[in-house]
């Protein structure tokens, strides 16, 4: 199968779109002897514009009426060359997001889909702590460099997914992807994604319950959850046509419960401190090492003002399950790992959830239960043998396997 040649990479301000895809394009090369151009579209084209038309700064442009955003746009967009047969990496921002003006899109979607012609579009996102400090950094304490907060990055996340989306209602290929990752994902799933136009498949596994019996002193379920992303990965390198998405890329929630936990204390603090390598599950765990994942860990120490995270608390608990649904429905089947509470015999919400959605639109499903923390085997009761009428959806869709690297061999 010939890679994608044409990859459209959306993501909002602070992703660091730039670093992922000359990780990409060296991985690329270096295994399998293509060659990637990157072609950063704020940078090398929207900029030139913007001071063509005497506007200096980029705050300046946010500032300007949608009309007048749009029109410079396309201005700029009319530049692009054309790109034929190189594979090439598009990245741009589908949508501007500002405090004075909120959320604007001047980008014209039938244009990009009629001139780009992209096959792939990646939305590529990140935890909002970590786009946060990308953008605290890349500002120096200059306003008129663009300082968004972490509510306008959330905004910004989710409008990007949609406009993601949207692309390939205006698309006239009716086999253009539309897969949303995140950068703390393995780097070998997007890079099969590009050259093997790999299936996807969404690991599923209850998240708190790992968490709530590692602070009582028991990791195992953390031990299994890191070997089954280390199995993942393994896999995708065993074979191409795979690409693993974990809902664990994005972990945001232990900055807000880490903030919450300050507040019931008598001197409530300014500020929270925060690092990648120390208050969210760590990717040396998941994948084995930082340096295998779209981007490395920032492992940058920050002070992250209260009241960013009192604004975003509730939207970032919503958004963990309205997340977590779209990278199933995106995906070609799931791997089910352990979806019954240790501790209580019920299938956790979580994972009901996101089985429900998957049964709901046809997608298979894959599932292992440790057997030590079910020894009544009542997992299996919740998919009992068709009965008299025959197979019903879920009995045809959902299948068991008998251990942790068959649930990985699975195909979709």
């Amino acid at each position: 199968m010939a890679p994608h040649k044409r990859i459209l990479m959306l993501g909002p301000t602070g992703v660091d779109k730039s670093t992922a895809a000359k990780r990409l394009a060296a991985r690329v090369k270096d295994k399998f002897n293509h060659e990637i151009r990157f072609v950063d579209f704020e940078k090398e084209y929207l900029k030139p514009e913007l001071e063509r038309n005497g506007i200096r700064n980029w705050f300046t442009f946010l500032a300007q009426d949608g009309g007048r955003q749009a029109i410079i746009w396309q201005a700029a967009w009319s530049k692009l060359p054309k790109f034929e047969d190189q594979i090439t990496i598009l990245g741009l921002h589908a949508c501007y997001v500002s405090g004075i003006v909120g959320l604007r899109c001047p980008v014209n979607l039938p244009g990009i889909c009629a001139d780009f012609r992209p096959t792939l579009i990646v939305t590529l996102i990140d935890d909002v702590q970590n786009m946060w400090t990308r953008t605290e950094l890349r500002a120096g304490g200059r306003d008129s460099r663009g300082r968004p907060s972490f509510e306008q990055l959330l905004t910004a996340r989710r409008a990007e997914q949609l406009l993601g989306d949207m692309l390939v209602s205006h698309s006239q290929d009716p086999n253009v992807r539309h897969v949303l990752l995140a950068s703390s994902n393995a780097l070998t799933a997007l890079v099969n994604l590009i050259v093997w136009d790999s299936k996807v498949t969404y690991l599923s596994f209850p998240i708190s319950a790992p968490r709530r019996m590692e602070r009582d002193g028991d990791s195992s379920f953390t031990e299994l959850i890191n070997r089954l992303h280390h199995a993942a990965l393994v896999e995708m390198e065993r074979d191409t046509k795979r690409s693993f998405i974990t809902p664990l890329a994005i972990d945001e929630l232990p900055l807000v419960f880490k903030w919450k936990d300050a507040q019931v204390e008598k001197a409530k603090p300014s500020g929270i401190p925060y690092c990648d390598l120390r208050d969210r599950w760590l990717q040396s765990d998941l994948w084995g090492g930082n340096d295998l994942a779209v981007l490395p860990p920032l492992g940058a120490s920050v002070n992250v003002p209260s009241e960013q995270i009192e604004v975003v608390a509730g939207i970032v608990e919503t958004d963990v399950g309205w997340r977590d649904r779209r990278l199933v429905l995106q995906a070609q089947s799931l791997a089910i790992f352990c979806p019954k509470d240790p501790k209580k015999d019920r299938i956790t919400r979580g994972v009901k959830t996101e089985l429900e959605a998957a049964t709901a639109v046809g997608i298979s499903s894959f599932y292992w239960q440790n057997p030590v923390w079910d020894p009544g085997d009542f997992v299996s009761t919740q998919f009992e043998p068709a009965g008299s009428m025959g197979l019903g959806a879920t009995e045809a869709l959902v299948q068991r396997t008998e251990s942790l690297e068959a649930l990985i061999r699975a195909q979709p």
